[in-house]
């Protein structure tokens, strides 16, 4: 049998590995003139919808409120205003400025929950930024004070999110269907505010939909709120963030993207942070589960 820790570890690398297939799938789809909030909130329907079927049960209890909350406030409001940071800032820097989430957590749960937060991972997260650094294209970025604030905000609502799904006690498949549906209705409103919401019409457009729907968002939420069922949300953080080499390889083998001597330091970089956070743990520096 896995040990927890490693299994809480392979669930949070699988959820990184399925939300970097988000760039594939939404270049495809942005190409067809979707609005950033019209694609999101069809990717976060068809998760919704795909969750749903698992239930029978009512769903209105108070632990739903709550996620659904968190998909509301927290989840769906982030990924909204990493896309609005990635117009004014690029998607480079964007990226560097969400993945700053982990510490965040660490912050959030040292402060509030109190929580022991283990030496190696702040090394570990300083090596995934350097790593992020060396990933950012000079020549997509734009340096503005409203686009980093936007990034940084959407870090923090992500924070935020995973430090409080982290507690509440529910099976992760009940807080996909939740925290999806609140994801589901901030994209709605945003979509109807900006009158940007239409339906898709073409076949090839519901397959991409569907996948990005499943492949990159309920299934990697799933696995994330699973992996926190074994692991702190501290390590769960820091392994999530090989999403970026993830979307790297993808973009190599989907997209026939290629890589920069810097951008292949910046993939060893962050694989080596991640690495760290699996390091067994010494007696005088053992995690409180937060």
């Amino acid at each position: 049998m896995i040990p927890k820790e490693q299994k809480g570890a392979l669930l949070a690398i699988a959820s990184g590995l399925c939300y970097g297939l988000v760039g594939y799938f939404g270049v495809t789809f942005m190409q067809r003139d979707f609005s950033v909030s019209c694609m999101l909130f069809w990717r976060f329907f068809i998760a919704t919808a795909f969750m749903t079927l698992f239930f029978r049960k009512n769903l209105f209890t108070k632990d739903a409120l709550w996620l659904f909350g968190y998909g509301l406030l927290f989840y769906g409001p982030s990924t909204t205003l990493y896309f609005m940071a990635s117009e004014y800032i690029g998607t480079g820097l964007a990226m560097v400025l969400l993945f700053t989430f982990p510490a965040m957590v660490m912050l959030i749960n040292s402060a509030y929950y109190k929580a022991k937060i283990r030496k190696t991972y702040y090394f570990a997260f300083l090596l995934i930024m350097i790593g992020m650094c060396f990933l950012v294209n000079p020549e997509n970025m734009t340096v503005g004070v409203y686009g980093i604030t936007l990034g940084l905000i959407s870090a923090l609502l992500y924070a935020f999110y995973i430090a409080c799904s982290k507690h509440v006690s529910v099976e992760p498949k009940f807080s996909t269907l939740m925290v999806s549906a609140g994801c589901m209705s901030t994209s709605l409103i945003v979509s109807l505010y900006e009158e940007s919401l239409y339906l898709p019409n073409s076949l090839s457009s519901w397959l991409e939909i569907s996948a990005m729907g499943l492949i990159c968002t309920a299934i990697p939420i799933l696995l994330f709120l699973k992996a926190m069922h074994y692991i702190t949300s501290e390590k769960a953080s820091m392994l999530s963030v090989l999403e970026p080499v993830f979307v790297v390889l993808f973009g190599i083998l989907l997209l026939d993207e290629t890589v920069s001597g810097l951008e292949f330091i910046g993939v060893g970089t962050i694989l080596s942070g991640a690495l760290l956070t699996l390091l067994p743990e010494k007696s005088r520096d053992v995690d409180v589960t937060t």
